[in-house]
């Protein structure tokens, strides 16, 4: 480990707050050229409306404008993120489908950016963004940089998954037991409960058991969709 990502984890490691760890981000951010740094985490579940938070030195006007407009839902360095964990650098070709946001957020000092996406093994997603005013991101200046981006990307998450992880992640759902866990991997692989019950050598009424005990658990009404959870969660590898 390189001395300037020993010194990082340290500092990230004894952080023990959103605010800690956010301002330790935002000094590295600022070391290497970025007066603006913003950080987002977003649970597996609920599908639907997924739980996200958020935060940022962003100007307030902008924060607050953000929010007004609902530009959570159509910003493209977000829906990226949650396809892709490839770094992004913010251009038009990147912002081609929301051009108004684009130029709202250039209007508030954002022009410039760099975007690292994160995502663990229980269906965390994050998304670090390294933001300034004036001049642009070299493709020369992103290669020597990408890989104190991505180790901060990493330890930003890990180090605020300490603190928003019992907000983002349903802790009832890490209570599956083996036998509940391959019923719901079979599941996954579309067998029917007789299939299930033949492959793991029990009775059909026994799966059905597990089957609802998985459903209680991860509240969810049937199977496939406790199977579907069970996976976003990561709790089925």
């Amino acid at each position: 480990m390189k001395c300037w990502q020993s010194e990082q984890l340290r500092l990230i490691s004894s952080a023990s707050s959103t605010q800690e760890t956010f301002d330790t981000v935002l000094a590295e951010a600022n070391r290497i050229g970025f007066n603006y740094c913003s950080f987002g985490m977003k649970g597996p579940v609920p599908l639907a409306a997924p739980r996200v938070v958020w935060c940022s030195n962003y100007p307030a006007d902008w924060q607050r404008r953000y929010e007004e407009k609902g530009y959570l839902r159509v910003d493209p360095s977000v829906q990226r993120a949650i396809v892709s964990d490839e770094i992004m650098v913010w251009n038009d070709a990147l912002y081609a489908q929301a051009p108004e946001l684009r130029a709202d957020a250039a209007a508030h000092g954002l022009r410039y950016g760099v975007g690292v996406p994160r995502r663990d093994a229980r269906g965390m997603v994050s998304l670090l963004s390294f933001v300034r005013s004036d001049e642009d991101v070299s493709p020369e200046e992103l290669a020597g940089k990408r890989e104190r981006m991505h180790w901060l990307s990493v330890l930003c998450h890990d180090g605020m998954l300490k603190v928003w992880g019992d907000l983002l992640r349903d802790d009832s759902a890490m209570a599956l037991s083996d036998r509940e866990r391959d019923v719901l991997r079979w599941a996954c692989e579309g067998k029917t409960s007789t299939d299930i019950a033949q492959i793991m050598q029990i009775s059909e009424a026994t799966v059905n058991f597990h089957t609802r005990n998985s459903c209680a658990k991860l509240g969810t009404s049937n199977r496939t969709a406790a199977a579907v959870r069970a996976a976003l969660l990561g709790l089925l590898w």
